[in-house]
């Protein structure tokens, strides 16, 4: 076996270039599967410990007004609840010096941060707020460079106060502001009623002993009934959306399996691909060595043999690509995984995955040998006489060949480059589907980029023609709003919306919980400040009463369609019906409801008055813009119009909301890319490779090509010519086929991530 592993060795030595590039096409597939993995369980593990350090509840409610301890008691007393808490949350403005403008923010209490039963906090640095001294969500330290000792100037319900920075605090509840969100303050419940004046808790948690999902809703729908009763207005909290969820799963776990199932999805095409031009390097390799087999037939070399020294060079390429793949798909994992880990604002120790490292070993080693069972077995079983008759350069006209002889105008050399692209075509298909579907995948990230900045881009920005938009704390009058903000420089025009949350069900139907919550806005007509994308019937016209244009993800959450009417009832006992005229499309607010907003005043009995304020700016640069939501800001609040900290998007501009949303998606479209990356690299290595073999193949041709005359440059201008072809001919297969995978890509991510809400929906 000596000279057998002599020639093993030779075979991998000998051939650098063929052996970096079978080690390099193994090892991306690997590496990539070997990432995706490690970084799932690096996240997955990291936030599933953090949320079960938590205690999660299994019911989350709302309620507007807050309750005392006593309401808490009560429902503590429900059948099957095992424990109750409460928080108190308001929305704050806030700023570091007296020359800042004010930005918005969050406000929460808990009674006793030591003795914590539900959704529990956890203490990063520093001590428990009491007091003056406040906690800062984290992540809002470093986002908006607020740190421990600082001071910072807070304003509740138009009152200035300032508080100290003591702690920092895990809340996970919160949307992290690396993920869009406000900056998040905490203090005692005490101290929340001296600035907001309530101590009551607006946020309700159960926890269960078990989850069953039926027996959750049950209980969540006696205790929203217990509160209902005391005329109070209910809702479901829940991270994931409604009144319960699983108390094992983390929110946003879904979401994140969704997107490592797409990555997972591209790594094993890369692997597959990959797998492609192992099968033609060691047909190719098989090809080229027949002679060399054949003498090992006459010297008395067996078929098993012959079989075995060729595995074991493919087995080589495997352990080489292997141990190139374990230590660098640990160290992507890592930086990925703190990536996303900082981006979510969760917190994990990153440790080596022990399914990530046998997932790599299984691919290293397994799939190439898979992959070249058969030019293996075929190569190994050939005989002397076959090897011997396959010996020496051969040349026979193809189909191909003769149509390219009857063309008399091509030049002899670009002829023959089109000839050689073809002349193996078993080769020419696996080279074609791996750079098609290279291409497909590259083209399908990259036009999902670029429709979700067209979304919440352009698009958007024709939707919210306004540059600000405010939210008052009561309903105020029409003409009073307006003229206040078409007093000041600087701005264009105003409409003043209606804005209230409602419960919607088909007229007629009995009231459930399980009605859906709607952001229903008055809308003045004719409005120029929203652009409406109609998916389906028309939009409000000026004289139209009880008509309502819902958002088409809504309507089919609900079950309602066009010419429908539906009931819709504000608050504890408003209830009035309206006729489905029309569906749009709206990306940031799924839930919302159109109707007049003089209908609505008449069913709300508040005629000619509103709580939304939506400003268009004459000068649209963001610097501007922002400037002039500061300036009018502080104009409502001196001609005392109490704006509540949040605005109807959570953000005071247009800028600011697509800036928001657009950040969320950077993640996401940073994933895609990342793969799309790898695909690429695995379509170049295809294709470098087919072109390598081609030329190691035809290298008796290239001598007699110089023999006669042909300069360097022609003769790499044919293998030039022939990796153009193939990228081409690819390209021209794989652009048709990337509309549609465009379309399936931008479906499946919209379906796993949703959109934002409209904060005020949710008191």
């Amino acid at each position: 076996m000596g000279v057998l592993w002599d020639k093993v060795w030779r075979d991998l030595w000998e051939n650098k270039g063929r052996t970096i590039q079978v080690v390099l096409i193994i090892a991306v597939g690997t590496f990539a599967i070997g990432m995706i993995i490690g970084t799932r369980q690096f996240m997955i593990t990291g936030m599933q410990f953090s949320w079960r350090q938590s205690a999660p509840p299994t019911i989350y409610l709302w309620t507007d007004p807050g309750v005392d301890e006593k309401a808490l008691d009560v429902l503590a007393a429900t059948k099957g609840v095992s424990a109750v808490e409460g928080l108190a949350q308001q929305e704050i403005e806030w700023r570091l010096s007296p020359s800042d403008p004010w930005r918005p923010a969050g406000l929460s209490a808990r009674t006793d941060y030591e003795n914590q039963t539900l959704t529990k906090y956890q203490l990063i640095s520093g001590e428990w707020p009491h007091k003056k001294v406040f906690g800062i969500g984290q992540g809002g330290d470093t986002a908006f460079d607020i740190h421990e000792g600082d001071h910072v100037y807070i304003r509740v319900n138009s009152r200035e106060t300032t508080i100290t920075i003591g702690s920092v605090i895990y809340d996970q509840i919160v949307q992290p502001p690396s993920f869009g969100g406000n900056a998040q303050f905490y203090t005692t419940l005490e101290e929340f009623g001296n600035l907001t004046g309530s101590e009551n808790y607006n946020r309700i948690f159960a926890s269960t002993e078990h989850f069953d999902p039926d027996q959750a809703t049950a209980i969540a729908n006696t205790l929203q009934d217990k509160l209902e009763k005391q005329d109070l207005m209910v809702g479901g909290a829940s991270p994931r959306g409604g009144s319960i969820a699983d108390p094992n799963k983390h929110f946003f776990q879904d979401p994140l399996d969704g997107l490592f199932f797409i990555m997972g999805f591209m790594a094993t095409i890369a692997l597959i691909l990959g797998l492609f031009l192992v099968y033609n390097t060691i047909t190719a390799l098989i090809n080229r060595q027949i002679n060399q087999i054949g003498i090992l037939k006459a010297i008395g070399a067996r078929t098993r043999t012959i079989f075995l020294v060729y595995l074991t060079i493919v087995f080589a390429y495997g352990a080489m690509a292997l141990a190139l793949s374990i230590p660098l798909s640990a160290l992507a994992a890592r930086t990925l995984g703190n990536y996303l880990m900082s981006a979510f604002n969760a917190e994990g120790a990153f440790e080596l995955s022990p399914l990530a490292i046998q997932a790599q070993v299984v691919i290293a080693l397994v799939a190439p040998i898979l992959a070249s069972l058969v030019p293996l077995w075929t190569g190994s079983r050939i005989t002397v006489r076959e090897a011997i008759s396959n010996y020496g350069l051969r040349a026979e006209a193809t189909l191909l060949d003769r149509f390219m002889a009857k063309i008399r105008f091509l030049p002899e050399l670009l002829a023959l480059t089109i000839s050689n692209t073809f002349r193996h075509k078993q080769r020419v298909v696996l080279t074609e589907i791996t750079l098609v579907l290279s291409g497909l995948i590259f083209m399908t990230v990259m036009t999902t980029r670029d429709a979700a900045n067209y979304t919440f881009g352009d698009l958007l920005f024709s939707i919210l023609r306004f540059d600000v938009n405010f939210a008052t704390e009561r309903a105020e009058r029409v003409d009073r709003l307006q003229d206040i903000a078409l007093g000041e420089p600087g701005v264009k025009a105003v409409e003043v919306w209606a804005l209230e949350s409602a419960n919607v069900r088909l007229a007629g139907a009995p009231e459930t919980n399980d009605d859906k919550r709607a952001a229903v806005f008055g809308v003045p007509l004719p409005t120029n400040l929203y652009g409406p994308q109609m998916v389906a019937g028309r939009w409000l016209q000026p004289g139209d009463t009880n008509v309502v244009v819902l958002n088409q993800k809504l309507a089919n959450d609900a079950g309602v369609q066009i010419g429908d009417t539906v009931t819709l009832k504000f608050g504890v006992d408003k209830e009035s019906d309206w006729q489905v005229v029309g569906l749009l499309f709206d990306p940031i607010v799924t839930v919302s409801a159109h109707v007049p907003r003089d209908a609505m005043g008449r069913a709300q009995h508040e005629v000619n008055r509103a709580t939304t304020i939506w400003v268009q700016a004459v000068d649209k640069d963001s610097t501007a813009v922002r400037g002039l939501a500061h300036h009018l800001r502080d104009v409502y609040t001196a001609d005392r119009v109490r704006l509540q900290a949040g605005s109807v998007f959570g953000k005071d501009t247009s800028v600011e909301i697509i800036e928001g949303v657009m950040t969320q998606f950077a993640v996401i479209l940073t994933l895609l890319a990342t793969m799309a990356v790898l695909i690429g690299v695995v379509g170049s290595l295809a294709l470098s490779g087919v072109l390598s073999l081609n030329v190691l193949e035809r290298r008796r041709e290239i001598g007699v090509l110089r023999a006669i005359g042909a300069s360097s440059a022609a003769v790499g201008g044919q293998f030039i010519g022939e990796g153009l072809i193939l990228g081409w001919l690819s390209w021209l297969i794989a652009w048709p086929l990337s509309i549609r995978a465009d379309q399936l890509m931008v479906y499946v991510l919209s379906s796993e991530l949703g959109s934002q809400k409209v904060d005020r929906c949710t008191p």
